[in-house]
């Protein structure tokens, strides 16, 4: 008896072992760090490099940044900033914690955006398009982009950001941080919008030195 349970404990043994390469094979990184300062993935200190999974957390500190790769879609961290990543049959979704993002997204390689529960934010349609989003309060958010439209949800109800146009948003009807007054689409699921009159020079100059590249989008 003693020898046949021997047995069978190997067999089990050896079973489990068999399945651990197919277990693997179904976890391969969904994108890689391509420059990293002051800056971790999970627990880990980011350097070029690191490949990216799925559920993994992304911090900065305060004085640090970091460059994400998603196929041709990219991605750079601000300093204070926070992201957890998610694959879906899509592409990626990064939903953002904290802190401020700048991102390009491309076709065939969809990056989506994610922030506050309620917003949801992609390109428009099957065009490439680079933008940047900021959490300015616990319900307000700043959206701008300098190439491309985006296409902004909340809480299901859609707005579109042109190119060379950005926006302060607050999802319990304030105003959000910025005492500036422009046009103002109000909505009662879809937030406040207050629109800045033009995306600084200076900003959209460093995000396209951000996401340059020899296939920039």
């Amino acid at each position: 008896m003693t020898k046949r349970l021997n047995v069978f404990a190997i067999l089990i043994l050896a079973a489990g072992l068999a399945a651990v390469p197919a277990l693997a094979a179904t976890s391969a990184p969904m994108g890689i760090v391509t420059s990293a300062q002051r800056a971790v993935v999970g627990h880990v200190n980011a350097v070029d490099g690191t490949s990216l999974y799925d559920g993994d957390i992304l911090r900065t500190d305060p004085a640090g940044a970091m460059r994400l790769q998603f196929g041709g879609s990219q991605m750079v961290m601000t300093g204070g900033t926070v992201i957890s990543l998610n694959k879906t049959d899509a592409g990626v979704t990064a939903t953002l914690v904290s802190g401020s993002v700048r991102f390009a997204s491309v076709p065939g390689s969809l990056l989506e955006v994610r922030t506050l529960k309620s917003v949801v934010i992609r390109s428009k349609g099957d065009q490439s398009a680079v933008g940047e989003l900021s959490i300015t309060g616990p319900a307000s958010f700043q959206i701008g982009s300098t190439k491309g439209a985006l296409d902004v949800s909340v809480n299901g109800v859609d707005h579109t950001v042109e190119a060379s146009t950005a926006y302060n948003v607050s999802l319990d009807g304030g105003a959000g941080d910025d005492k500036r007054k422009g046009p103002a689409a109000a909505g009662t699921s879809g937030g406040v919008w207050i629109a800045i009159a033009a995306i600084a020079a200076g900003t959209a100059v460093a995000i396209w030195l951000a996401f340059r590249s020899p296939s920039k989008p």
